[in-house]
């Protein structure tokens, strides 16, 4: 009898672990991105500029779980763009204005994932705080000026995972991406505080 206790004991912790390690995963995510920046440069002076420019890089991502659902997400991102803009006034001819624009997002948060047994779809949503960083650098007249700027940065979405193995799926997510700017004024950029309210959209592969 003491044999029979003693191996359903065994056999107990043997599947409380098995059930742990499967709960306990991490996930590493590697994608391309698209970000619309929201320009704040309707009233700059600067012809062919919109509203919005479309920034274009790459997502990555780590996340660990401590249960089925509940991880902690760090996150980086970063998209560039580089357009020739026009530049005039009542006093000034029309100037080129050669930019090249670097932004990233360095964050972290909490990461809800909806996993079921019996699906091969995934939903997540995630809350990310951290820093946003932007680089400008513009060349004017052969003479080449450059900004750059640390802010706090939120991104605020999810998407859905689709698997295409046990250990990988495709993602695709989409996210808020509000950024507090607050005014450097040792610059090119905009010297204005105000709230840059992006959005970003990335596709790749998900490794678990």
């Amino acid at each position: 009898m003491r044999k029979v206790i003693l191996l359903a004991i065994f056999i107990a912790c043997f599947a409380s672990v098995s059930f742990a390690q499967d709960r306990a995963r991490t996930e590493v995510f590697g994608g391309f991105s698209v970000n619309s920046i929201d320009t704040g440069l309707s009233n700059s002076g600067l012809q062919n500029v919109g509203d919005r420019e479309t920034g274009l890089g790459f997502d990555a991502s780590v996340t660990g779980y401590f249960n089925r659902s509940f991880g902690i997400e760090g996150n980086v991102d970063g998209h560039y763009k580089r357009k020739t803009f026009v530049f005039s006034d009542a006093v000034t001819p029309a100037t080129d204005v050669r930019t090249h624009i670097s932004d990233y997002n360095f964050m972290a948060g909490p990461h809800v994932r909806f996993a079921h047994d019996n699906t091969k779809v995934t939903p997540f949503v995630h809350a990310l705080v951290g820093a946003n960083h932007v680089r400008v650098s513009a060349d004017v007249l052969g003479d080449r000026f450059n900004d750059n700027e640390t802010d706090l940065g939120l991104k605020l979405g999810g998407g859905v995972d689709f698997d295409m193995t046990t250990h990988t799926a495709v993602r695709l997510g989409a996210d808020y991406n509000p950024v507090f700017e607050r005014s450097n004024n040792n610059g090119i950029g905009i010297n204005d505080n105000r709230t840059r309210n992006d959005f970003s959209f990335s596709v790749g592969i998900v490794f678990k």
